[in-house]
């Protein structure tokens, strides 16, 4: 549908699976969409309810052959006979579009096709919406050659490479890796569906893994779990093993190899324990690619222990993806690269970061205000994020501009780091701290319910329900210790003096989380305002 409709002059809309019915009624409505395409009866059940707002959708386009045995249980018990109307013809199967479709409509598409150039609309990409309403920016031809181009030249895909691609195709990351693929003569896979990714590495051995951060870290807790079960024995061998894994790691980040006892250390550490992880993501991965969100420099030093490099890069919707990334010759962690081909990158004098590239959106559509704000008359865009740029031109992005926290005693500090610090333990999820005009920081926390059930076996205790334990003093003690240890790493104004922990994980459906799982921190705010409230009091 996505080639079709481009190779038609048509513009792409995607959207979210997560999406409630009032954010898709928006971004339909907002892009002047005609045509809507659905997958599931979930989905088309979200388009049905808000049908009196879509007066511009002529027809509505189910794949009822989409639904796949690994759809979720709820998509198979709505009965979408009950759903349509058979005398309606505003919900049409793909049967019944290609039977309205005509032979002579070739030439049509081929003066179409001939119409387009490099600033031709080829996609409006709706934003996650974390400042207010989600904003279309439209992506040119251009931007998307651009893009693949620039990729091309960083990542050495061949037609040799397998390329395992589970990310939502709503985003635009996981577009820009499909056409990368494709026009790279790479083989494209998708994996069956969320859970069974990890059997699907298994069984189709890629070569390169896209991802975002949290797939790397289910990875990481998956693993340390496993081991975790095993005996004593195993768990020190495992320890030595990822310990000596590490030094090889440092010395290769330096451009060095092992040599003499460390080499012979690492030799076993790879036959006895290493080598497991890599075999059980397939066996033939040369690297993975990280973007989306920001990653743990500890996170990626971890399975560059197991011989996994981890690529990190960095970008926005309005970018048309990454703008920098780390390349297998040339990478340092805890950074997000260097600048793509034909990509430039600057500091304003507060330090945001500014991006001057061909791949840049056109603009918002039909918000010339907001573009305006964005892409200055120099035609650097304002990415609104803090960062550094090293002497070799490694980019470090240290927080979000908007999200800035300062304290009433004048101290600038990035709410993330503190948060990433809070998450880097398994028992926490989720972490917002705040702290804006006040004396100090305080944290609102949602526990991890695996890592939750986990711990009730350690500390044989009955695990009844999240809303239970969440209020559990044991495991409030706990947290308190984990909190206590993120502190000893953080500067003094940085480190949290109080916290709550929230009765229930965040949800999208309720406002707190972006599609894309980001914070809504404004929303988050608002709503509790009256737990944050009683933290400073206490």
């Amino acid at each position: 549908m996505d080639s079709a409709v481009m190779l038609a002059a048509g513009v792409v809309v995607p959207a979210y699976t997560s999406s409630m019915s009032r954010d898709l009624a928006w971004i339909i409505a907002d892009s002047g969409a005609q045509f809507v395409v659905v997958g599931c009866p979930v989905q088309l059940d979200k388009i049905l309810r808000v049908r009196s707002q879509l007066t511009d959708v002529k027809r509505v386009i189910y794949l009822r052959d989409a639904v796949s045995e690994h759809a979720p249980q709820a998509e198979h018990q709505l009965n979408v006979q009950m759903m349509i109307n058979p005398d309606d013809e505003w919900v049409i199967s793909l049967d019944d579009l290609k039977e309205q479709a005509s032979l002579e409509t070739h030439e049509e598409l081929q003066t179409r096709l001939a119409s387009l150039d490099e600033a031709s609309p080829l996609s409006f990409v709706y934003t996650s919406g974390t400042t207010g309403r989600p904003k279309g920016v439209v992506l040119s031809h251009g931007a998307m050659l651009a893009e693949i181009r620039g990729l091309q030249d960083a990542l050495p895909l061949n037609d040799r490479d397998s390329v395992l691609l589970g990310l939502p195709l709503s985003h635009i990351f996981a577009r820009v890796v499909a056409w990368t693929s494709v026009l790279s003569g790479a083989e494209l896979v998708f994996p069956r569906g969320r859970n069974t990714l990890i059997d699907d590495l298994e069984s189709s051995a890629p070569t390169v893994w896209p991802v975002v951060p949290q797939l790397l870290q289910e990875v990481h807790k998956q693993t340390l779990d496993q081991i975790q079960r095993g005996g004593r024995i195993k768990r020190h061998l495992f320890s030595r093993a990822v310990a000596t894994g590490l030094e090889v790691s440092q010395l290769r980040q330096q451009g060095q190899q092992p040599a003499g006892g460390l080499a012979r250390r690492y030799a076993l550490a790879k036959k006895t324990v290493l080598d497991a992880l890599p075999r059980r993501l397939g066996g033939r991965l040369r690297f993975v690619v990280c973007g989306g969100a920001a990653l743990s420099p500890r996170l990626a030093e971890w399975f560059h222990a197991f011989g996994l490099q981890v690529l990190e890069g960095y970008g926005m919707t309005e970018t048309c993806a990454a703008v920098t990334l780390n390349t297998p010759q040339r990478y340092k962690f805890g950074t997000v690269g260097r600048p793509i081909a034909g990509a430039e990158i600057a500091l304003a004098e507060d330090g945001e970061i500014l991006v001057r590239s061909p791949t840049l959106m056109s603009g918002y559509h039909d918000n010339p205000k907001s573009s305006a704000r964005m892409i200055d008359k120099m035609g650097w865009l304002h990415t609104g994020d803090i960062g550094e740029i090293d002497r070799d031109g490694f980019v470090r992005i240290t927080d979000r501009k908007r999200d800035m926290i300062v304290t009433a005693g004048g101290k600038n500090i990035a709410p993330q780091n503190v948060e990433a610090q809070l998450k880097s333990h398994p028992l926490i999820a989720e972490a917002m701290v705040h702290g804006e005009g006040r004396r100090h920081l305080v944290a609102l926390l949602v526990l991890d319910e695996d890592a939750l059930r986990r711990w009730c076996e350690e500390t044989q205790t009955k695990f009844a329900s999240y809303r239970v334990l969440a209020n559990d003093p044991n495991v409030f003690r706990a947290i308190q210790q984990i909190v206590e240890q993120s502190n000893q790493r953080l500067a003094s104004y940085e480190m949290i003096r109080n916290f709550a922990i929230l009765n229930r994980p965040l949800q999208i459906a309720e406002g707190e989380l972006t599609p894309t799982g980001k914070l809504r921190r404004k929303q988050m705010f608002s709503r509790y305002a009256e737990i944050l409230e009683g933290l400073y009091e206490r």
